[in-house]
C-alpha cells in the first residue's frame, strides 16, 4: 500500500518550512492573500501571544497542522505585542503578482522572505509621532566600553564611551534602548550577560539582547564599513579618532545588525550577520551622519534621578502624565517633541551653549507674533524625519510624499517669517538650514492627488493631466461603457435582436448574451463560449479585441502609476541629505518655540546660568505640581547654596525639617528641576534664578526595594546614597529625602548625621536634605556652612494647617497624628495613638542630649551610658519601688534611714 503523502509535503508548506528553517529564532509570518499567516508552533505563539484564533489544516487528517492568522492590514497592531514577548517577527512576502503566475500556469505564488523586524529596527512599524527607538550595540576594548545608538526610524546614529560598567549604565538609562546588540562572544557568555543584565535591571529597564559575529566587530573593517556606508574618507570628521576601534567597532555592529534585518537580497532572501559583501543596499539609505559625544559637555542624570523626578516617564505607569517633560512639553511636531526629550535628558554643562539656547527663548518670549506665527505654521509640519526613512528605504507611499509637500511647504512659509528677524545665533543657523527642495514640492504637487490611497498598487494616485500616456489609457477605461453601450447597439440592429446583451465576468471576460428562444437568429461570426440553462453566451473578434486593450489598459494604468510614483520617490530619496537638514531645523525651532510659550504662559524668567558655584532661586515652583493646583495656588519658596560656603548667610547644605505633607520633598525636587531647565535651555518657573553650573544632580528620594536584585529597601537606600557619595564633586546638586529612615532609629540618625558631615565637610557641594531626624539640626551649631529650615505651620487647638512655606529654624514636630487623621485612619486608632504619644512624652523617652552625645563628633570620646530600650508602655512596678514610694521620711530617723537606704540597694539589686 501507498504511504499517504505528508499534509507538510505540499508546495505551499514547503516554501515555508524552507524559510522556517532559514530563521528558525524568528516567528515566521506568511503573506497568503490579504492574511499573514504562521503555522506549526509559530501559529500557536502567535495565538498565545496576540489572542488571534489558532485554527489548523486538514483538520479531518491524522496530522493537522497549527495555523493561526492576521489580515495584512491588521498586522501593525499585533506586532507590538510580539515584540514586547521577545520575539523577532520574519515577513515571507509575495515576490510577484499572482496574475504572473497565473500567466505561467503556476497556481504556486513565488515567495521569499523579505524582512526580519525587530525591537530595535523599526521603521514604518513604530509608533507614529512617538519617542526615540534605540537599537544599541555595544563592545568593549582594553577596559573601555564603546556604545552606538541607532534609530533606524529617523536616522539618528550616535556614538559615544563609557570608562566604567556605571557609566554603561548611565548610557543605557538615557537611551532606554528597544534592543542590545553585543558580539556573539558576549553574548554566549554568562558572566557578561549577568553584568548586562544587572546594568538594565540597575536603571529599571530591559531589552533583547542578540549576538553578532566577530568579524563585525574588528577595529580596521569597521572603519571601511562605516566609511563606505558614509561615504566618507575618514571617520575623522565624525570625531572618531584612530585609537578609539572600539567606537568605530560599535557603529559599525549597529548599521550591520540594521542591515540585515532590512536587506533584502536578489532571491527575496535575507541573511542577518552576512553584511560584509559591500556595496549600499539603500536599507540605511537615510543614515547619513554620525555624532560623537562628550560626556563633559553634558550635565549627568543618572537612572535614580530620572526616575526620582519623573523626568520623562512618571513612576506610575511609565506615561508622560505628571512628568517634567509633559509639563514643558508645547511642541507642535513629532520631531520637536524628541528633540525636547533630548534636551531634558541631557542638559549641557557648558555656559555659552546654554546662553545660546537661553538667547533663542528670549526672543521668542518677547516676540507673540512671531511666536505665534511659527506654532500655526510647525502645527502643519508631518514627521519628516520618520517620512524621510521610509522615503529613503523605498518603504514610502504616495501620503508619505503628500505629507512631504506639505511639510515643505510649511517649512518655506517658516523661513519667510524668520525672514528680516534680528535672530540670534540658534535661530539664524536653523533658519539658513531651512531650505526646503521648492522643485521637488511643485513636482509632488503636479504629480499627485491631494489624497492618494495609501496602497501604492492600487492605482489613484496620480492626477488626470499629469502624464499624457496614462491620460490615454484612462480615456479607454472611461470610454468602455459608451463602447459597449454602442456595441450593443449595433449588434442587435443587425442581427434583429432587440434583447440581445453585452456583459462582463471574471471568468470569461465580456461576451454576448442571447436567448435560447432566438438561437436561429445568431450570426455566424459570433463564437458560443458558454451555455446556460436558458441562453447561450457568445463572443466576437472585434468584442475580444477590444476586451483585451479595455482589460489591458487597467493593469497598464497600475504600472504607470508605479513607474511615475518610483521616480518621483526616487528624486525625493536623492535630496534626503538636505531635507533632514531642513527636518532638524524646524525641530529646533519647534523645541524653542515650545519653551518660550511655556515660559510666557507660565511667567518664567529667564536664568542666570555662569561658572559661579551659587544657586540662587526667588520664589521658585514646581512645574508639575503647580499645573495640577493651578497658578497663583502653589506657594513659591527661594532657595540659596553656595558649595563650599562657610557663611551662614548663604550655607552649601540646608537640613529641612518639617510636618509630613507640608511640602518638603515638593520643595527639593522642584529646586533639581529647575537646575535641570535651565541648563537644557528652558527659562525656570521662579520670579529670578541663578544657577552656577553643576556637572551632576544627585537624588535620593522615595523607598522601594527590588526583589528581582535580592534587595531590600534600606539596600537600595543605602546603595544609591553610596553613588551619590562616591561620584559628586563640589559642582554637583544633591537632593536627600529621609535618607536612613529604613532601619532603625539609632542606626538612621547616626547614618544620616554621618552622611551630612561628609556632604558639608569633604564634597562641599549644593545639598539639600529633607529629613524627620530632627536631631541633624545640631549640625549647624557648629559648622556655618549648613543651615536649618523648616516648613511653617499654623496651629490652633488640634487643627494644624501646613503654609507650605520654608523659613529659617527647625522644626519640634512632625504632626504624623493629624496627617493619618487627615488620610482617614480609624478615629479609635488616631485617639489611642495620641494617648500613647502623651505617654511617651510623660516618661521622656525620646532621646535627650544627655543620651546622644555619641552622634556629636565632638563629644565621641565622652563615652555614653548603653542605649536604653524604648517603650511604648509603663512597665509594673517593682515592690522594691512601691515600698520606697510608700515611705514616710520625715518618720525615720537619721540612723534607721542610713540602714533603710542599704536594705534597699540590696532589695533593687536582687529584683535586678
Amino acid at each position: 500500500m501507498a504511504k499517504a503523502p505528508s499534509p507538510l509535503d505540499t508546495p505551499m508548506m514547503r516554501q515555508y518550512l524552507e524559510v522556517k528553517a532559514e530563521r528558525p529564532d524568528c516567528l515566521l509570518m506568511m503573506r497568503m492573500g490579504d492574511f499573514f499567516e504562521a503555522f506549526l508552533d509559530d501559529a500557536v505563539e502567535l495565538s498565545r501571544i496576540t489572542g488571534v484564533a489558532l485554527t489548523s489544516r486538514n483538520k479531518d487528517s491524522d496530522h493537522p497542522i497549527a495555523m493561526a492568522g492576521v489580515p495584512h492590514f491588521s498586522f501593525p497592531g499585533h506586532l507590538p505585542k510580539l515584540l514586547a514577548a521577545g520575539k523577532r517577527v520574519a515577513i515571507m512576502d509575495q515576490l510577484e503578482d499572482p496574475k504572473e503566475a497565473a500567466k505561467d500556469g503556476r497556481s504556486l505564488v513565488r515567495r521569499g522572505l523579505t524582512r526580519v523586524i525587530t525591537a530595535g529596527t523599526l521603521i514604518d512599524e513604530v509608533d507614529a509621532g512617538g519617542g526615540a527607538n534605540h537599537l544599541v550595540a555595544i563592545t568593549a576594548s582594553e577596559g573601555v566600553i564603546g556604545i552606538a545608538a541607532l534609530d533606524v526610524s529617523t536616522g539618528r546614529f550616535t556614538v559615544e564611551e563609557a570608562g566604567s560598567p556605571p557609566q554603561l549604565a548611565l548610557a543605557l538609562s538615557r537611551l532606554q534602548p528597544s534592543e542590545v546588540v553585543v558580539p556573539e562572544e558576549l553574548r554566549d557568555s554568562p558572566e557578561a550577560m549577568a553584568r548586562l543584565a544587572n546594568a538594565f535591571a540597575s536603571i529599571g529597564a530591559s531589552a533583547p539582547i542578540s549576538g553578532l559575529a566577530a568579524y563585525a566587530w574588528k577595529g580596521g573593517d569597521a572603519r571601511r564599513f562605516l566609511c563606505e556606508r558614509l561615504k566618507v574618507g575618514s571617520l575623522d570628521g565624525f570625531g572618531i579618532g584612530g585609537g578609539e576601534d572600539h567606537l568605530a567597532a560599535a557603529a559599525a555592529a549597529a548599521m550591520r545588525y540594521a542591515e540585515g534585518a532590512l536587506r533584502i537580497g536578489g532571491d527575496g532572501s535575507l541573511r542577518l550577520h552576512e553584511t560584509m559583501d559591500g556595496g549600499g543596499t539603500g536599507a540605511l539609505a537615510h543614515v547619513r551622519a554620525l555624532t560623537r559625544l562628550h560626556h563633559a559637555e553634558h550635565l549627568v542624570i543618572d537612572a535614580s534621578c530620572r526616575r526620582n523626578l519623573d523626568l520623562l516617564r512618571n513612576s506610575r505607569d511609565g506615561g508622560r502624565d505628571g512628568t517634567l517633560l509633559g509639563a514643558v512639553d508645547r511642541t507642535k511636531t513629532a520631531p520637536g517633541g524628541r528633540l525636547l526629550a533630548e534636551w531634558l535628558s541631557r542638559p549641557l554643562a557648558q555656559a555659552a551653549g546654554i546662553g545660546a539656547r537661553h538667547d533663542a527663548v528670549s526672543l521668542l518670549v518677547a516676540g507673540d507674533s512671531l511666536r505665534a506665527d511659527l506654532r500655526d505654521l510647525l502645527a502643519e509640519v508631518y514627521d519628516l524625519e520618520r517620512l524621510l526613512a521610509r522615503i529613503a528605504t523605498a518603504r514610502g507611499n504616495a501620503r508619505d510624499l503628500v505629507q512631504l509637500r506639505r511639510s515643505l511647504a510649511a517649512a518655506e512659509r517658516v523661513r519667510g517669517s524668520m525672514r528680516g528677524q534680528p535672530l540670534p545665533a540658534l535661530l539664524a543657523e536653523a533658519a539658513e538650514a531651512l531650505v526646503p527642495d521648492a522643485a521637488l514640492a511643485v513636482e509632488i504637487a503636479r504629480l499627485l492627488v491631494d489624497d492618494p490611497p495609501i496602497a501604492i498598487g492600487e492605482g489613484g494616485m496620480v492626477r488626470d493631466g499629469a502624464d499624457a500616456e496614462l491620460d490615454g489609457l484612462r480615456a479607454i477605461r472611461t470610454d468602455a461603457g459608451e463602447w459597449l453601450a454602442s456595441y450593443q447597439r449595433r449588434e442587435a440592429e443587425a442581427c434583429g435582436l432587440a434583447k440581445l446583451k453585452v456583459g462582463y465576468n471574471k471568468v470569461f471576460g465580456y461576451y454576448i448574451e442571447i436567448s435560447k428562444a432566438n438561437g436561429e437568429k445568431v450570426p455566424p461570426h459570433f463564437v458560443r463560449k458558454q451555455t446556460l440553462v436558458g441562453a447561450e453566451r457568445y463572443i466576437t473578434p472585434e468584442l475580444k479585441e477590444y476586451e483585451d486593450k479595455a482589460l489591458g489598459a487597467e493593469d497598464r494604468i497600475r504600472a504607470r502609476e508605479l513607474a511615475l510614483f518610483g521616480a518621483l520617490r526616487d528624486r525625493a530619496a536623492d535630496a534626503v541629505g538636505a531635507l533632514q537638514r531642513c527636518a532638524t531645523a524646524l525641530a529646533v525651532i519647534d523645541v524653542v518655540a515650545g519653551l518660550a510659550e511655556a515660559a510666557r504662559k507660565g511667567d518664567w524668567c529667564r536664568p542666570v546660568v555662569d561658572d559661579s558655584q551659587e544657586l540662587v532661586l526667588e520664589e521658585c515652583r514646581h512645574p508639575v505640581v503647580e499645573q495640577v493646583v493651578g497658578r497663583g495656588l502653589f506657594v513659591a519658596n527661594d532657595t540659596a547654596l553656595r558649595a563650599a560656603s562657610s557663611e551662614p548667610q548663604v550655607p552649601r547644605l540646608a537640613v529641612i525639617t518639617g510636618p509630613n505633607m507640608a511640602g518638603k520633598s515638593t520643595y527639593i525636587r522642584q529646586v533639581a528641576l529647575a537646575v535641570i531647565l535651565a541648563q537644557a535651555g528652558s527659562f525656570v518657573p521662579a520670579r529670578a534664578a541663578r544657577v552656577g553650573l553643576v556637572d551632576r544632580v544627585f537624588t535620593r528620594v522615595g523607598a522601594g526595594d527590588e526583589l528581582a536584585r535580592n534587595l531590600s529597601t534600606f539596600m537600595v537606600e543605602m546603595a544609591e546614597t553610596a553613588a551619590i557619595l562616591n561620584h559628586a564633586t563640589r559642582r554637583s546638586l544633591v537632593v536627600l529625602d529621609e535618607v536612613g529612615r529604613g532601619t532603625s532609629t539609632f542606626d538612621g540618625v547616626s547614618l544620616a548625621w554621618a552622611i551630612t558631615e561628609h556632604l558639608h565637610d569633604r564634597i562641599g557641594c549644593r545639598s539639600l536634605f529633607a529629613t524627620h531626624y530632627h536631631e541633624l539640626v545640631d549640625l549647624a551649631a557648629d559648622r556655618p556652612g549648613i543651615a536649618n529650615l523648616t516648613v511653617a505651620v499654623a496651629e490652633q487647638d488640634e487643627d494644624v494647617v501646613f503654609l507650605h512655606r520654608i523659613v529659617p529654624g527647625a522644626a519640634t514636630k512632625s504632626y504624623g497624628i493629624h496627617v493619618a487623621r487627615l488620610a482617614g485612619v480609624p478615629a479609635t486608632v488616631v485617639a489611642r495613638a495620641r494617648e500613647v504619644l502623651a505617654t511617651l512624652e510623660q516618661l521622656n523617652v525620646s532621646l535627650t542630649e544627655r543620651e546622644r552625645p555619641a552622634v556629636r563628633t565632638d563629644a565621641a570620646a565622652n563615652g555614653r551610658p548603653a542605649a536604653m530600650q524604648l517603650t511604648l508602655f509603663q512597665a509594673n512596678e517593682s515592690a522594691t519601688l512601691q515600698r520606697l514610694k510608700a515611705l514616710d521620711l520625715d518618720g525615720v530617723a537619721p540612723r534607721d534611714a542610713l540602714a533603710l537606704l542599704y536594705e534597699l540597694k540590696k532589695a533593687a539589686q536582687t529584683e535586678a
